[in-house]
């Protein structure tokens, strides 16, 4: 096929090649660029956005333990039962906790506002008193759902102590509505959202509540995110998801992280939208050059032209011989016509 073609078809065609080949490197090279600079910028964004949704996390739990630990110390200091009362019914731990109470090394508790306990009820067997005894600090339990409002709540919990001895344990149980509303306003204009999870993959907090209490395992089978290994890639719902994870710090006896999880499609639109507009300008780019490259070669080939018509002549007899072929160039094709001109001079 390529030898029934004319000289300067297969001219525009090996120029159609090459063009084509260097607009293909030029968009590629310019994808790899826009690729790696939209992946920097995420990253960038991502690590930014964890660390402040971490920070503010911190702070606003660090306020309320801060609470618990000064309601404790006020009590070392007087643990009469008026001043307990009055203490626990403070406007700012009743507007701050749903409940706030203690547990007295001897088994008395009480909590404000009062609610009625199961008969026998000794804190001294509840997690919460054991194990801020056993930290000798304060701790917070991980999110559960409270049974009666089905709202996701924790407890804070620290000692009270004098003088080396362990009065008991002061607690307040936390309603997460800030915390959830904290994470939940992080939704990178539709891309992505928030959530948080514990150190061990458990899913403490996050906008689809059926996923609470699963595992990141649980939630994505296939490649399981690491938590604290860099940003990751995992499938769910057929989507591929950009994951990373910001470790909260500053929380006593719990290792809590902010998870971030980005719709890659939608992080990478850009990178569609400057392909399809590439391929355009390519097309287009194409085009226009391939055009005026063929009106430039027939311009070029013309002397070529008028030289393969008289040789026809010539050939079928009908040839003026009188006439010369005119040479207007020194290049190839004014050798070949002086050759042309000198050749019918020499059979004229």
């Amino acid at each position: 096929m390529i030898k029934s073609l004319k000289f300067s078809h297969k001219i525009l065609l090996a120029a159609s090649l090459v063009v084509f080949s260097a607009f293909a490197l030029f968009t590629l090279y310019n994808d790899y660029l826009q690729r790696n600079a939209i992946r920097e910028d995420l990253e960038d964004y991502l690590r930014e956005m964890g660390d402040v949704t971490a920070s503010n996390i911190q702070n606003w739990l660090s306020g309320r333990l801060l609470l618990i630990e000064s309601t404790a110390q006020t009590l070392a200091r007087d643990s009469t039962p008026e001043h307990l009362t009055g203490l626990l019914e403070q406007d700012t731990l009743r507007k701050t906790f749903n409940f706030t109470y203690l547990g007295q090394e001897d088994g008395t508790f009480t909590m404000r506002p009062n609610s009625a306990m199961p008969d026998g009820y000794d804190p001294r067997t509840r997690p919460w008193y054991k194990d801020a005894v056993a930290a000798g600090g304060t701790t917070l339990t991980e999110p559960y759902i409270d049974a009666a409002t089905q709202q996701l709540i924790m407890t804070v919990a620290t000692p009270a102590r004098a003088g080396g001895k362990t009065l008991g344990v002061v607690g307040g149980d936390l309603g997460l509505q800030t915390l959830v509303q904290i994470i939940n306003s992080l939704d990178f204009s539709g891309m992505g959202y928030a959530f948080l999870v514990s150190g061990d993959g458990k899913i403490l907090v996050h906008p689809d509540k059926n996923l609470i209490m699963k595992t990141l395992a649980d939630v994505y089978p296939q490649n399981t995110p690491k938590i604290g290994g860099g940003f990751s890639e995992a499938e769910l719902n057929g989507q591929t998801r950009i994951l990373s994870f910001t470790q909260v710090k500053g929380l006593p006896s719990v290792n809590w992280y902010i998870g971030l999880s980005i719709d890659k499609a939608a992080a990478y639109s850009m990178l569609s939208k400057f392909r399809a507009s590439a391929i355009v300008a390519a097309a287009i780019a194409i085009v226009a050059i391939l055009f005026l490259l063929g009106m430039l070669i027939r311009v070029l080939m013309q002397p070529l032209t008028t030289m393969g018509r008289a040789m026809q002549d010539i050939a079928q007899g009908e040839g003026d011989l009188t006439k010369r072929l005119k040479v207007a160039s020194n290049d190839e094709f004014g050798v070949l016509a002086n050759a042309f001109n000198r050749f019918v001079e020499r059979i004229h």
